[in-house]
């Protein structure tokens, strides 16, 4: 667009004062007709404020802001997303499924508050993706997924686009940053109004609003993302820089509604457990009547002080829950039953279904989860069977309609005594469920392993996934794990396979070559080792060091570590004492991947002792403590015993507290705690 000679023509103050006057009516309009859904304009009016602002802005580029209406799409396509490290955790819900089950939660938070006299608020659990949106001096200046809680990808130039997230903030009691955290979602006249096209252009039509959104926002052209019409809800305020922090969630969602935030309007504030399972129960036959889908109703404890005090049980909040809806589910065929081998050799059977449309998605393939459950629920080919699914769930068999299979032949379903995939013999221990094919040169098995050593919370390589693991050893350019270290050297012959370029080998390379820094708990995790998740490889890794000492271990040495129990050290023994595995673990040391811990965590200033945080603290909230803890290479424990070596209590310890007092535990509050820690040499690091 070229600019209006009378814009030109235009003092550069002047412009800059009228620019302002239009971003802000522009603004105006935006929150009336996205967020308030009453317009008071119609679309042409609209249009000639933002042409008028887009022609002052190209004759004077110099007045144009960040957070300019006409900013929402701009720049190139970004080549890749950004992590952004959360400053507080963006912690997983835990979930109830019926009225028993929100008593027993409430009756939990009566115990360790030792009173009943608190309010709730509920509001609907939005089938979307999680976001945080930063804000400094009034200003949007980042937004991140939620990742794995704590960390995300940098997303801020597709959530830019969302009309009715705020780019500014001007209120009197404006914090000089803060963090609003919320649910983008598409709603489902969008998404309806996305497959016509769709069907109309003769593509594949979408599967569901939630998956749509999602692979919206990481559209890596913000102006894709644009043409899908995201919205958003805003439903907690974060951590706040500043003064004038709410002392309630109820009270900080008015401000987020002042600050014109889209708040969702049926979020209720309600006195007693009572009213709140009403609530949740009204829900789940009103729910097909709104415009975007939701699979439950989020409860929180109202009082910010009482969240302190309740704190978090390993990623979920003791003062929320998620009451979730039953399951959807519908009525089809079982085709087949058919079995999968997994990385480690298990064999899975799953059912086959006729596609049938169930929770938001069409379904064609439900777990059956072991030989077993199968045969406890008594299913069989060619039944008629209860499909479930909700939300993200992996859809599920709940059991055959029996009256159905009167006068059917349908025998009854036997595991495979072969791999279905090498034909090697198949194994089951005495006491265990799985039936596993001990071939580790089974075909099946090193796609899934390589998917597994890639992924995310493993080397976090991003280049892989399923389909790239499977052609890449099917082709025989990784025949072990320490491979993947190996395919920079075979640039030439990769570029031959289709769909692999220049810049996707080149990422791909950066990113094995970045893996090799990632520290030794990671790699534990990647290696795949049985009973091994995430808590035990970073115990393993802190408690040994480098991968010397954890090799050399004996099983009492292992089992000695405090949360790992006589199978997962004997597990994680043999797999050291196998010829094979050395082997692996030799080549990976040899092709440069770190052997050991971060050492800022093992040797820190709390190594070896044993840490409860409780009550409501100052200067620090209870997850940022007991975070600070384990990078001193503290453990955090969620009760008290006589081995744990000091409670860190603020106001309102509670039950802890108590319990410490009695068995003769040292309790400290925040204060000694500090000075303990500077007792130590901390320097305020992590802080």
């Amino acid at each position: 667009m070229t600019a209006d000679p009378s814009q030109q023509q235009r003092p550069a103050e002047e412009a800059r004062e009228r620019a302002e006057e239009l971003r802000a009516q522009i603004r105006y309009h935006d929150h009336l007709y996205y967020v308030v859904n009453q317009p008071e304009v119609g679309d042409s009016q609209y249009d000639a404020l933002l042409q008028e602002l887009r022609a002052l802005e190209d004759a004077h580029p110099e007045i144009i802001t960040p957070d300019s209406p006409t900013q929402r799409v701009s720049g190139a396509p970004s080549a890749a997303f950004g992590v952004v490290e959360h400053r507080e955790p963006m912690l997983s819900l835990g979930n109830v499924f019926n009225s028993d089950e929100l008593s027993a939660w409430h009756q939990r938070v009566v115990r360790l508050l030792e009173h009943d006299d608190f309010a709730f608020v509920c509001e609907p659990k939005i089938d979307g993706l999680a976001i945080s949106l930063i804000y400094e001096q009034g200003r949007f200046v980042r937004g991140a997924t939620r990742g794995d809680g704590y960390r995300g990808e940098d997303i801020t130039a597709n959530l830019r686009t969302i009309r009715s997230l705020p780019p500014t903030v001007d209120l009197p009691s404006t914090p000089v940053a803060f963090e609003v955290r919320g649910e983008v979602y598409l709603s489902r006249s969008e998404f309806a109004r996305l497959n016509e096209e769709r069907a109309k252009n003769g593509e594949q039509l979408y599967m569901n609003p939630r998956n749509t959104a999602a692979g919206s926002l990481r559209q890596l052209d913000p102006r894709i993302t644009a043409g899908r019409r995201l919205d958003l809800f805003a439903y907690q305020l974060g951590w706040i820089e500043g003064d004038g922090a709410p002392a309630t969630h109820w009270q900080a969602m008015k401000w987020l509604r002042e600050a014109q935030f889209p708040t969702n309007p049926v979020a209720a504030r309600l006195e007693s457990i009572d009213a709140v399972a009403e609530f949740c129960a009204s829900w789940v036959e009103k729910r097909d009547a709104l415009d975007y889908e939701i699979d439950g109703v989020v409860v929180k404890v109202d009082e910010f002080n009482l969240q302190r005090q309740l704190g978090a049980v390993g990623r979920e909040p003791r003062w929320a829950t998620a009451y979730k809806f039953p399951a959807e589910q519908a009525v089809t065929r079982l085709r087949r039953i058919q079995v999968s081998v997994g990385r480690t050799g298990v064999l899975t059977p799953f059912a086959e279904l006729e596609p049938v449309f169930v929770g938001g998605a069409t379904v064609g393939m439900a777990t059956l989860h072991n030989e077993d459950h199968i045969h406890e629920l008594d299913i069989r080919e060619g039944d008629d069977v209860i499909v479930q699914r909700a939300g993200d769930v992996i859809p599920q068999v709940v059991g055959p309609v029996l009256s159905r299979r009167e006068g059917k032949d349908l025998q009854p379903f036997e595991m495979p005594t072969t791999c279905p995939v090498c034909e090697t013999p198949v194994r089951k221990e005495p006491g265990e469920a799985a039936h596993y094919c001990p071939n580790r040169a089974c075909p099946a098995q090193l796609p899934r392993q390589v998917e597994h050593f890639t992924s995310r919370g493993a080397m976090d390589i991003e280049g892989f996934g399923e389909q790239r693991s499977f052609l890449l050893t099917r082709l025989g350019f990784i025949q072990s794990l320490a491979d993947i270290y190996e395919l920079p050297n075979r640039r030439e012959e990769l570029l031959a396979l289709e769909g692999i370029g220049e810049k996707t080998l080149d990422q791909l390379f950066l990113n094995i070559e970045a893996s090799k820094q990632l520290p030794l708990h990671r790699l534990l995790i990647a290696l795949g080792i049985r009973h091994v998740g995430g808590e035990t490889a970073r115990a393993l890794a802190l408690h040994f060091g480098n991968m010397e000492h954890l090799r050399s271990a004996t099983q009492e040495e292992i089992e000695a570590i405090d949360g790992i129990g006589p199978t997962v050290a004997q597990a994680v023994h043999d797999w050291f004492r196998d010829p094979d595995y050395a082997v692996l673990t030799d080549r990976l040391a040899g092709h440069g991947a770190r052997m050991d811990e971060d050492v800022s965590a093992r040797g820190g200033q709390l190594e070896g002792l044993s840490i409860v945080v409780t009550g409501s603290l100052d200067r620090w909230s209870r997850n940022q403590v007991e975070e600070l803890i384990k990078q001193m290479g503290g453990r955090v424990s969620g009760s008290v015993s006589k081995k744990t070596d000091f409670v860190v209590s603020g106001e309102g310890g509670g039950s802890k507290r108590e319990k410490a007092e009695q068995l003769g535990v040292e309790v400290i509050d925040e204060a000694a705690f500090i000075e303990r820690l500077r007792e130590r040499g901390w320097d305020g690091a992590g802080a």
